[in-house]
């Protein structure tokens, strides 16, 4: 029976390769990637020329600058890197469906080949592929095909293999012990931990992953903490099955025409409300449009595809439109277009370009918290509350008023039908009793009543006092619907609120 096998892909760095993408000209001095753009910011990576001044993750940008002071540093949005983990997400699912990024560690992906080799020809082949793949889109890449989830990832972290140049490169493992006996070789400082349990570690000898594994994890726990033992757990034997995540669907919309239209002009029209509709989706995601497939289908002619990527990610629908706009112009189609097949592929934005896409399709927020800001001064604090729900027993302790500090876009569920809206009375108002022979009229209310809907009990309270409720829907003959009680203790009818 063959071994399972786990592949693990490193872009080593990533956040500093997408920093030094934006700045090339710093690719040859020491470059620092941190937290905060101020002398306290932590280093969170560092290129191989900062590691030469003796620059580590975890220092302080002042303490890295004292050693180097041509040392180049910036701060890498964390919007960006997940955008970039999207794009390498969906490059790598053209080598396998099952994927899974590492959740705390930007840049490392695990992949199950199980299957591929008939694809492609052997197992070597297919890491060359991935490892081709990510090199051409302008990225540094490790690629260790193994059999241990994190015995490959410390290999694909270090870089280095038998016969391979350091940094770069593709590699299948033939064996476990060959596994096994690589790993152990493998420097505790390549592998992304804690920088104190590092440096606590170093102290007493302790720089290899080999070395860490023969501590017993009992004494690592007490002396080290929790970290440590999580660390000696999962580079041990133990297994940990693959958790890919999954695809989202593109978002997709058709456009007929009847009868088949050849005007530009017409036929941007007719996409402008179906790019609205589409957006909105990709909003909902928390995406913004990567890339645009626009399928022309031809009047008794062959299919005509177009691929519209704008300059950066975006929501903005008339910058999209304006992109069509330029690519129809310079087509000369043989006949006549007959309907039109949009496909919108999305990646992670961020929340200023979602807040102004929303913005532009519903109502301003910065407008609102104005409003609400002089409500507040006007009025006091408490003027500009909402209802938070708790759970309680009683229908009026079943929720609270807390203050609203700032405005924002409901979330509502999808497809959960909209429950009617109970108006609650700030104190119950007692009812007259009852009469025996006109039971409609008891209600006080201009129309006598119709239906009553109930009882739906209520009972409980022996902790403070006892409280058993009846509870009605009251229908008036005029469509007015009344939420009403019947008290047992106090042998009275109260009116509690209305149904909108």
């Amino acid at each position: 029976m063959a071994l399972a096998r786990i592949a693990c892909v490193d872009l080593p760095a990533l956040p500093l390769q997408l920093l030094l993408r934006h700045h090339p000209t710093w690719r040859s001095g020491p470059v620092v990637v941190v937290d905060t753009d101020r002398p306290q910011g932590i280093v969170a990576w560092a290129n191989v020329h900062a590691r030469r001044h003796r620059i580590l993750p975890g220092m302080t940008f002042a303490a890295a600058q004292s050693l180097a002071a041509h040392l180049q540093a910036a701060v890498v949005p964390p919007q960006d890197i997940a955008r970039c983990v999207e794009e390498l997400h969906h490059a790598l699912v053209q080598f396998s469906p099952h994927v899974e990024p590492a959740l705390h560690e930007p840049g490392v992906f695990w992949i199950d080949p199980s299957g591929l080799i008939p694809l492609y020809g052997s197992l070597e082949e297919w890491a060359q592929g991935i490892h081709t793949a990510l090199v051409g889109r302008g990225f540094q890449a490790c690629v260790v095909v193994g059999f241990h989830r994190f015995r490959s990832y410390a290999l694909a972290r270090c870089g280095v293999g038998p016969g391979h140049r350091t940094g770069t490169f593709a590699w299948v493992l033939p064996d476990p012990h060959t596994e096994s006996r690589w790993s152990a070789k493998v420097p505790l400082a390549q592998l992304g931990i804690d920088p104190q349990l590092r440096d606590q570690l170093a102290v007493l000898g302790v720089v290899s992953l080999g070395q860490f594994l023969r501590l017993p994890v009992s004494e690592l726990r007490a002396r080290f903490g929790e970290t440590a033992a999580r660390l000696h757990h999962a580079a041990s034997d133990d297994w940990a099955p693959l958790q890919p995540r999954p695809l989202e669907d593109p978002v997709t919309g058709e456009l007929q025409l009847e009868p088949p239209d050849a005007d530009h002009t017409r036929l941007l029209f007719g996409l402008k409300g179906l790019l609205h509709r589409l957006l909105h989706p990709l909003a909902e995601r928390s995406q913004a449009l990567r890339l645009l497939h626009l399928e022309l289908e031809l009047d008794h002619a062959p299919r005509h595809h177009e691929y519209i990527e704008p300059a950066r990610p975006t929501l903005d629908a008339t910058m999209i439109l304006e992109l069509v706009r330029l690519r129809l112009a310079a087509l000369s189609l043989p006949a006549a277009v007959a309907a039109v097949h949009l496909e919108l592929e999305g990646v992670l934005t961020d929340s200023e370009q979602l807040a102004l896409f929303r913005t532009r399709q519903r109502r301003d927020l910065e407008a609102a918290g104005r409003a609400l800001a002089r409500l507040r001064a006007a009025l006091g604090p408490e003027a500009v509350t909402r209802a938070r729900l708790k759970p309680a027993h009683l229908p009026e302790a079943s929720f609270e008023w807390e203050p609203i500090l700032e405005a924002r876009f409901p979330h509502p569920a999808p497809n959960v039908q909209a429950p009617l809206c109970r108006r609650f009375f700030s104190r119950p108002i007692p009812l007259p009793p009852r009469p025996r022979h006109e039971p409609e009229a008891w209600l006080g209310r201009a129309s006598p009543v119709a239906r009553l809907h109930g009882p739906h009990r209520i009972s409980g309270g022996w902790w403070v006092r006892t409280v058993e409720r009846d509870y009605y829907y009251a229908e008036t003959k005029n469509g007015e619907i009344l939420w009403i009680y019947y008290d047992r203790p106090r042998r009275r009818w109260f009116l509690q609120g209305v149904v909108d």
